[in-house]
Formats: C-alpha cells, sequence, structure tokens
C-alpha cells in the first residue's frame, strides 16, 4: 500500500515533476508559477484535466457521454476546456448555468440537478433551451410545468430517482435511504404520469445519481444494472423509448492513505457489455447514455501552493506554519464534513523530492486549532519561504472554502496550459475586506 509520501510524489510526477531539480507543473518552473501568482494559489494542470476525460471515454466505450460536473470546480477556464473536448455538463444552481453557458457548452448538452430549485433557475434553465431539468420531486413537476406554460417553451424533464437499492461501498450517500435527492422509486409511475400530463413537459428519461466516493467498481456495474432496470420501467409507464439515461456518476479519488485507487478499467470491462446487452432493447436503444464525473475529472489535475512563513517548536513537536489554510482549503484540513481528520498527500515542493523525511504538523495562519492539514506529516523540513504542494486538490477547494474567515486575502487560480501559465483569477488584497460593504452613515454635526 502506498504511502502519503509516495502518493504525493506520483501526483507530482504527473503534474510535471522536476526538470532540473525544480518542481515544474507542466514544464513551467515553481518559481515562475508564485512570481506571478503570489501564495497561497491553486494550479491547475490542463493536460491532465484532458487525459482523465480521455481515460474514461476508452473505459466506457463511444457510446456514453460524459457531463463534467460543475461544482467540483465552477472554473471557468476548467469547463471550457472540457466543453472544446466534447464534454457535457451537469450544474446546480442557476450560477452553474451561467458558468456553463459562457464556457460554451451546448445547451443541448447540459442536465440540471439538485433540490430546491427556485422559480428563478427553473425560468433561466427553460429559457437556455437546456437537454434537462432533473426533477426531484413531485412539487417541482408541477412548479417547472407553470413556468414552462408562462414561458409559453417546451422543456426536457430527467426524472431524478431514489432507488430502493442503495449504492454499497460509497463514502458518501445520496440515495437507497430516506433522502433530500429524488423521486422515492415507489412513485415512479406516479412521477412519469405526472409529467405526461403537463402539455410543456417533455420527458426524456430518468437520473440516479445515489453516491459519490465510490471504489467498488463492481458495485458500480451493479448500479448501472439498476439504472437500465428502472429506465425500462420509466420507458413503460410513458409508453415510448427514452431519449436519456444519466447514470450519475462518483468515481473515487483516494486522497488517504488505505484507499485503492478507483479501478476505472474493471469497471468499464463491466459496464460496457452491459451497455450493448441493453442496446438491443428498442425502450432503450435510442436514448442518450450520460455519465455525470466532476471530481474524477479534475481533482488529481490541482495542487494548492502555499508558502511557509514560520517553523517553531513546541513541547518537542515541530510546527510549520503556512500562509493559507483553512480558509482556503477547508477539504484538505479536514473541515468540510470529515469524520476523522486525515492528510491530503503532501510536499515540500522546493526541496530535493530525495530529502530526508522528518516529522511535523503542518498548520495554517488561521487563529484557531481547526486550521490543520494534519499532524505527524512526513515531509522534507521547511525552512521558511519554502513552498508546500497539497496534491489532488483540483475539486472541492476553492469553491467549497471559507474564503472571508478571518479577512485574510484569497487565493489566486492559475491554469498551467501548453506551456504558459494563465492567471485564472488574481490573489486577492487585505483591503479587499471592505469589497461589497456599506457601513452607517456619516455623523453630523
Amino acid at each position: 500500500m502506498p504511502t502519503q509520501v509516495d502518493r504525493a510524489l506520483a501526483a507530482a510526477e504527473r503534474l510535471g515533476g522536476w526538470q532540473n531539480g525544480v518542481f515544474s507543473p507542466g514544464g513551467v518552473a515553481l518559481a515562475d508559477v508564485v512570481d506571478r501568482a503570489g501564495t497561497p494559489c491553486y494550479l491547475y494542470h490542463g493536460g491532465v484535466v484532458l487525459e482523465q476525460l480521455e481515460r474514461v471515454r476508452a473505459a466506457v466505450g463511444p457510446d456514453v457521454e460524459v457531463a463534467y460536473s460543475v461544482k467540483a470546480n465552477p472554473s471557468l477556464a476548467l469547463t471550457q476546456l472540457l466543453a472544446r473536448a466534447g464534454a457535457g455538463a451537469e450544474v446546480a444552481s442557476a450560477g452553474e448555468l451561467h458558468l456553463a453557458l459562457a464556457a460554451g457548452v451546448d445547451p443541448e448538452r447540459i442536465v440540471f440537478a439538485g433540490p430546491g430549485k427556485t422559480e428563478d433557475e427553473l425560468r433561466r434553465a427553460v429559457r437556455a433551451g437546456i437537454f434537462a431539468v432533473n426533477v426531484e420531486s413531485l412539487g417541482e413537476i408541477e412548479r417547472l410545468a407553470r413556468v414552462a406554460e408562462g414561458e409559453g417553451r417546451d422543456v426536457g424533464v430527467g426524472l431524478r430517482i431514489n432507488p430502493a437499492q442503495p449504492l454499497i461501498g460509497s463514502h458518501m450517500r445520496m440515495g437507497g435511504r430516506p433522502t433530500q435527492f429524488g423521486v422515492d422509486e415507489a412513485d415512479l409511475e406516479r412521477a412519469v404520469a405526472l409529467v405526461e400530463s403537463k402539455p410543456r413537459l417533455r420527458l426524456r428519461g430518468l437520473h440516479v445519481y445515489t453516491a459519490t466516493q465510490v471504489f467498488d467498481a463492481d458495485a458500480l456495474v451493479e448500479h448501472a444494472r439498476n439504472v437500465f432496470d428502472l429506465a425500462a420501467r420509466v420507458a413503460d409507464a410513458a409508453g415510448r423509448p427514452l431519449e436519456m439515461i444519466d447514470f450519475g456518476g462518483g468515481f473515487g479519488i483516494p486522497y488517504f492513505e488505505h484507499l485503492e485507487p478507483f479501478d476505472l478499467d474493471r469497471f468499464g470491462a463491466g459496464f460496457r457489455p452491459l451497455l450493448d446487452e441493453r442496446l438491443s432493447d428498442p425502450r432503450l436503444a435510442g436514448a442518450r447514455f450520460i455519465l455525470e464525473l466532476g471530481r474524477y475529472l479534475v481533482a488529481e489535475a490541482g495542487v494548492y501552493l502555499t508558502r511557509v512563513v514560520d517553523v517553531k517548536q513546541s513541547w518537542g513537536k515541530t510546527f510549520v506554519v503556512t500562509d493559507g489554510g483553512m480558509n482556503h482549503h477547508i477539504s484538505a484540513t479536514g473541515n468540510w464534513g470529515q469524520v476523522f481528520r486525515k492528510p491530503y498527500p503532501i510536499l515540500n515542493v522546493s526541496a530535493d523530492p530525495a530529502a530526508a523525511l522528518e516529522q511535523t504538523d503542518l498548520v495554517g495562519p488561521c487563529c484557531t486549532p481547526l486550521d490543520m492539514f494534519g499532524t505527524d506529516i512526513q515531509m522534507a523540513l521547511p525552512q521558511p519561504g519554502d513552498i508546500i504542494g497539497v496534491f489532488l486538490s483540483g475539486a472541492y477547494g476553492y469553491s467549497v472554502s471559507s474564503l472571508k474567515f478571518l479577512s485574510h486575502p484569497e487565493p489566486a487560480e492559475v491554469l498551467v496550459w501548453q506551456g504558459e501559465v494563465h492567471i485564472l483569477r488574481p490573489g486577492g488584497r487585505p483591503e479587499d475586506v471592505l469589497a461589497g460593504q456599506s457601513g452607517l452613515p456619516t455623523e453630523q454635526g
């Protein structure tokens, strides 16, 4: 089983590794990146994103579309790269819809999921002419029908089904139990009938997303088999073939020790024959088959770079203090729903990768004991000014973090693409704390 140091070294090599002894993601020397962007910053490697997309396509075959789950990283540039490579988009808010359209994603390749869609969000989806709004309840069907009628436009509908059969082997379940997500399987026929009764709603098919961070490839194949069975029920209830079967996604990324990488080839070897078998079913053969993937496409393409401010001793332990922490990367500090705090793969990327390792506690600048990347982390002992790399940081980093906490400046976001550094979002300034705020009126007299 590889150690976290092994994982970090492998992640660093995938991003470009060391050239002439210098960490050079995408062929750009580390100093050139941090001189332009400052620290802390998120760095994304565009080539790795596209490599992941092609790996998935090779595994599942040409009959399956990949929709990028924008929630994983709502970066305009990354979404543009994926759209230009032919990926669609799965969005879960009006903001994500706006971003996907701005990135050039064809509306016919956009699906909109998520509970609690407001009438404004439904209206925007109808006006954009997206392929499907994946409805999560009978009430949402009614609201969408009213909006579509008011707009005088038809809209595609996917039924998000909460299946009776749970997906075993995931680290976060979103179905197969009481949940805010989807229409219960027991109400499937009722939901189909309700959609079919609305003249402006066009039933496209179904959507089943029940779990994320799944590492059991065989369990995901069985999930796909169950989705096909549910799709046949939807087609029978509608009395016609389906146009869409959205399997969800959930392929796992092994952030922590004792987690094995998701076996994409094994999943593909089980999924492709299953798909070929179901293509002979006239109820399903003409459907678009969609996989929603976010984390799996972008996580390994990102690294969070933060500079060492101080190295200190306390009661015999070494503490390395950096200029970024939980305010910028809440996931890597174990503050985003994790039960146990475990470190991501981390390296001192300023040091020689073969340097001797020492045990340190890595902490951020925030005035709380929660701001800690990990304890007893093995790394080349940093000096003030060194750059620490927190790997597998391309997903659920910048956008899920408490960026305003303690009013530290926000981190930059950088894309390395075709040997060049692109500043996607500049780093913040201390003065930004006043942005958008209004004070009291000036006192008179």
